[in-house]
């Protein structure tokens, strides 16, 4: 087992919190800005699918924590992240250079990470794991909790749905969100997802602006928020969440009026109304990651999940 010493950082990286060395000589250490370059070399090494703008997008959260792997000529092998949010903590971005699987490093990585996010009071750590992966997070205690469906809207179904949602839009309840709104948003999210997703929200807000939706009922109470982001293949959705179907379907046909033509992807879990939804405006689905639990998640209230966000796990 990996023993984990504290130790001073480059002036360029991130805070560092653990360093070791397993007996084959493989350092773990924490991620610095210097290890960027080979974390990409890495990453098409493996044929890491993720998009990285949202590696970008998680390491930039303040309490986030990165680990590597280093052989002993100082080769990187291995990488992953661990993000607190609140009372759950995200395992992401686990990737083990192919010569070295099967060996226990992607364990220890793991279980680095699950010991950052216990140490900042997560009371469960959440992943989406490849088939590949399952056996090693089932070896650390991690229990199935459902797939994450994908969900496509493209070509002659993006262009029949836009052309059918444009006649509802005119009577659906749902404004551009204003930064003002951003208080109440926070709150509805936390109550409804069970943890802090506040700063992952605020950064993709500064990453596209004015792209976000959100539904308010007669009271001016919050009933439903959508963010939509570009991607390398168009527009994402989520978080999106809605406390009915009616309020979901109002969100969803603002989002597919404005959008215009680039193909839309919306990521699911495997509960809830919006399966239901998405194929009657066309979209077609497949299964995803396994979604993956270690601990007792907080109970979670407020409104229904309709799509996640796209940096994995949340």
């Amino acid at each position: 087992m990996l023993a984990f010493t504290t130790k001073e950082e480059p002036e360029s990286g991130q805070p560092v919190h653990a360093s070791g060395e397993q007996g084959s000589g493989v350092r773990i250490r924490p991620m610095w800005d210097m290890d960027l370059e080979r974390i990409l070399e890495l990453r098409e090494i493996v044929r890491w699918s993720a998009d990285p703008n949202a590696f970008g997008l998680l390491r930039g959260m303040s309490d986030a924590r990165w680990a590597i792997a280093e052989a002993p000529g100082g080769h990187l092998i291995g990488m992953v992240g661990a993000v607190p949010l609140g009372e759950i903590g995200i395992l992401c971005h686990l990737a083990i250079h192919h010569d070295y699987r099967k060996a226990g490093l992607g364990a220890t990585l793991s279980s680095w990470a699950v010991s950052y996010l216990l140490s900042r009071g997560c009371s469960v750590v959440r992943l989406d794991s490849t088939r590949q992966a399952e056996k090693l997070y089932r070896s650390l205690g991690f229990i199935p909790v459902g797939h994450r469906t994908s969900y496509r809207l493209e070509g002659v179904s993006l262009e029949k749905t836009v052309r059918a949602t444009r006649l509802r839009i005119d009577r659906a309840k749902v404004a551009p969100l204003l930064f003002g709104d951003l208080p109440e948003l926070y709150g509805v999210d936390r109550w409804s997802f069970g943890g802090d997703r506040s700063a992952l929200i605020l950064a993709t807000l500064k990453r596209h602006p004015g792209w976000e939706l959100v539904a308010r009922d007669a009271s001016g109470r919050i009933k439903g928020y959508l963010v939509r982001s570009a991607s390398e293949t168009g527009t994402r959705i989520g978080p999106f969440l809605a406390s009915e179907p009616e309020v979901a379907r109002s969100l969803l046909s603002r989002a597919l009026g404005v959008n215009g033509n680039a193909s839309v992807e919306v990521s699911v879990p495997n509960n809830g109304q919006a399966h239901a939804l998405l194929q009657e405006l066309g979209f077609t689905g497949r299964a995803d990651r396994l979604r993956m639990e270690l601990g007792e998640a907080p109970g979670a209230e407020g409104l229904q999940i309709y799509g996640t966000t796209p940096y994995l796990a949340t």
